[in-house]
């Protein structure tokens, strides 16, 4: 079901810009209020988390009793903060709960919008018939030091907010009718993380700052 304006007003048609849909329903990703963190753990993560420990009492960094209480608190972990917290000090640790490599957020119309302390994969994917599309990274979390963001928007603006210190490549996307902005500016060495923003929008701005 497409929107209806709620004004009445016909939006503008400029070639060049396209309005910021202020005035039609805005749908977000029903996970986007979740940290990962947060997020509930299963039956086999809890198993991968035993299995970590496991390990590392065979290689002789945690004895018997270390390795009976944290094999304790995996059994009783309910998010994955709980399962990360008891390798933490281990190398190799990072998170001891696998993420997802992809993200896909996709809208046939309306806004879409991710903000906050969400965890940005290597990859993410936004695909949209008409409305807007914001991802705000100041406060994210990042998997790895390089993101693709894979924009297939028909009509519509793509707004990308980036973390201090990152830097964006915008040399693969593209606006067949619009402007690709990239007021992030030029670093004399890459930013960590680095956005890579590739395809593009048929009608409508590319914006990464």
């Amino acid at each position: 079901m497409v929107p209806e304006p709620c004004s009445g007003k016909t939006p503008s048609r400029s070639p060049t810009t396209v309005p910021m849909v202020e005035c039609m329903t805005s749908y977000e990703s029903s996970d986007a209020a979740v940290p990962a963190r947060d997020l509930r753990v299963s039956y086999a993560e809890r198993d991968h988390v035993s299995a970590l420990l496991n390990r590392h009492h065979l290689e002789g960094r945690l004895d018997g009793a270390e390795l009976a209480d944290r094999l304790a608190a995996v059994s009783t972990a309910v998010t994955r903060a709980d399962l990360n917290s008891v390798v933490l000090d281990l190398p190799g640790a990072q998170d001891a709960v696998p993420t997802r490599d992809l993200l896909e957020l996709t809208n046939t119309a309306g806004d879409l919008r991710r903000a906050g302390e969400w965890l940005v994969p290597p990859r993410v994917v936004v695909r949209s018939w008409f409305g807007n599309a914001h991802l705000d990274m100041r406060r994210a979390r990042f998997v790895t030091g390089d993101v693709v963001v894979d924009v297939d928007i028909v009509i519509g603006n793509i707004d990308v907010r980036l973390p201090p210190g990152a830097s964006v490549d915008i040399t693969g996307v593209r606006a067949a009718v619009g402007t690709v902005r990239d007021r992030v500016g030029e670093s004399a060495s890459r930013g960590t993380p680095h956005v890579i923003l590739v395809g593009g929008t048929q009608v409508g701005n590319v914006t990464a700052r």
